[in-house]
């Protein structure tokens, strides 16, 4: 059945939202009807709720999944594999192309949008789709914050008719961080990114990604790749050509259809946070966003004409190069937005489709031409030395690279580089890799740029969108070190990070010390405090008590203190 039959509605009617558990059950239904669906749990979300991805294909491409993982693993690192290798994947592979819906829950569109793209996906039988499925898999994320889709689903229909309708519910709609759970594609904090970055950073890394958002309601009416200035460097070119490829056809499909209010080029710069779709250029793909205006939630929205207004690198509401066609004002509705975030969503697999052997070879090209650039820059890795001062999150930062799919690699034994010794169980970054990109931008040194892209035309700093740097070693207080030459040296490939320490020391005489230089000592110490053991703080240095440290009594239980390390991760002398 269509969306309109099962729900009983259009998608983005007014007024009316369908819940997460009602869509789930409709993607299974058409994943038991179609052999063009696949839907795949992941497992489950922070509160709890089915977290999906839907693979989406031809039934050939579907039956041979692991084949084009593998052709596709050749051209995202191409290290070690032969040209002819290199040409068979080229030959044989499929377009890998991510699109993700409803991490935002109050931008209620997106996800009522993917519910008609599952549809026509499994359903439409004209010469474009055909060819889509057969040159691409497209690997759809119907809902990327399930837990936040009921709060709002049922917060706007306990609120309809009544003078709240249309507000924001009154608690955070992801748990704990809110709107913010888009800048955690590079610390993948929550259980939501993990799912979203196994996709996209080590099981596919597909060739192309776009995030589907909302954004404010007195503008353009859907903002569209490629990104505003100033680009944030070290990408390989033909990433930011690709965001502007797919973007114009995006942009031609609108006025085609004859939806006014499409701009590319704008609003969001290229220099952005590391959520999912600002972080993926750096591992090679086409990362991209597009941006909706909104209503209120699902009810209507009138916008007189005098309250529409440009943005970044869009001055004055009125015509532009990038911007030909501008929408005048009226009545905007979450149907609106659902029409166009749907020819967003095929458009570029048309293009996609239509030039799959182009795209699948820039896909190693990218990855090739950025491994070699590592290889010759003036930085050629990053050593993460063992001495640390607080090693547990040293490790912590590390088991991070290794979720972005970076290649990092431990020195068992001690090795001296550029005049310094370094002890068994220091790390190595090469830059030499495909992700030469994403590891400068998490472990080097960043400036925001200052040009005339960066200052208005009165010379005021324009500030970046929300965060200009997103360096892991700054974040965590981890001391890395940028070397000029390779580290040669025998290294092993990291799989996986060992679980710190925590062994316990027997009592001294006053009980027992926890440093309180390591993060993970406030985790012990809450832990200790929940059984009711009391802890203390040492104020002034004592022997080898410093400032800063905690200290539990001799009369404590022991066996709660092997239990608040082994807990949290620390050790206790």
């Amino acid at each position: 059945p269509s969306p309109e039959a099962y729900f009983g509605h259009v998608m983005g009617a007014d007024r009316q939202l369908a819940r997460w558990d009602r869509l789930l059950e409709y993607y299974e239904l058409i994943d038991a009807a179609s052999d063009r669906i696949q839907v795949v749990e992941m497992g489950p979300s922070t509160l709890g709720n089915p977290f999906v991805s839907i693979f989406v294909s031809s039934a050939e491409n579907l039956a041979n999944l692991d084949r084009i993982k593998e052709w596709n693993a050749v051209l995202s690192d191409p290290r070690g594999h032969s040209e002819a290798e290199v040409q068979e994947a080229v030959e044989n592979g499929r377009v890998v192309f991510v699109q993700s819906y409803g991490l935002h829950s109050t931008e209620v569109s997106p996800s009522q949008t993917a519910a008609e793209v599952v549809y026509e996906f499994a359903t439409r039988t004209d010469d474009e789709m055909v060819e889509i499925l057969d040159n691409t898999v497209s690997i759809i994320i119907p809902m990327f914050n399930p837990d936040g889709n009921h709060i709002v689903t049922d917060w706007y229909n306990e609120t309809v008719g009544t003078p709240y309708e249309g507000s924001r519910p009154p608690v955070l709609y992801h748990h704990y961080i809110g709107h913010d759970n888009n800048r955690d594609a590079f610390m993948q904090n929550t259980v939501e990114s993990r799912y979203g970055a196994e996709i996209m950073f080590r099981e596919w890394v597909p060739q192309a990604y776009i995030d589907h958002h909302q954004m404010g309601a007195y503008t353009a009416r859907i903002s569209l790749p490629p990104y505003a200035e100033p680009i944030r460097p070290d990408g390989d070119p033909l990433v930011w050509r690709e965001m502007a490829w797919y973007g114009a056809h995006m942009a031609y499909k609108m006025d085609e259809e004859d939806l006014p209010g499409a701009i590319g080029a704008a609003i969001y710069s290229g220099w952005g946070h590391f959520g999912f779709h600002w972080i993926t250029p750096f591992h090679n793909i086409a990362g991209m966003l597009t941006e909706s205006a909104s209503a209120e939630l699902a009810t209507p929205l009138y916008i007189h004409p005098d309250q529409l207004r440009g943005s970044r690198q869009f001055p004055e509401y009125e015509a532009q190069t990038t911007y030909p066609n501008p929408w005048e004002g009226g009545w905007w509705r979450v149907r609106d937005m659902v029409v166009r975030q749907k020819v967003a969503t095929f458009a570029p697999l048309e293009i996609a489709g239509k030039n799959r052997e182009t795209v699948l070879r820039n896909a190693y090209l990218k990855a090739s031409r950025q491994t070699a650039r590592g290889a010759e820059g003036e930085t050629r890795a990053f050593v993460i030395p063992a001495d640390q001062h607080d090693p547990g999150t040293m490790l912590k930062m590390v088991d991070k690279l290794l979720l972005q799919g970076i290649d990092v690699r431990r020195a068992d034994t001690e090795f001296t580089h550029q005049g310094r010794v370094y002890g068994p169980g220091t790390y190595v970054v090469d830059m030499a890799q495909p992700k030469r990109g994403v590891i400068r931008w998490l472990l080097g040194r960043t400036f925001y740029p200052d040009n005339t892209f960066t200052r208005d035309r009165a010379g005021n700093p324009i500030r970046p969108y929300d965060m200009s740097t997103d360096n892991l070693a700054e974040f965590m207080g981890v001391r890395v070190d940028p070397v000029g030459t390779m580290v040669d040296v025998p290294l092993t490939r990291v799989r996986e990070t060992p679980a710190p320490t925590t062994a316990v020391a027997a009592a001294g005489a006053f009980g027992w010390r926890i440093d309180g230089r390591l993060n993970d000592a406030f985790e012990a110490v809450n832990r200790l405090q929940a059984q009711g053991t009391p802890v203390s703080r040492v104020a002034h240095a004592q022997g080898s008590l410093q400032p800063g440290d905690f200290v539990v009594s001799a009369q404590a239980s022991a066996q709660a203190v092997q239990n608040a390390a082994e807990g949290a991760g620390v050790p206790v002398q």
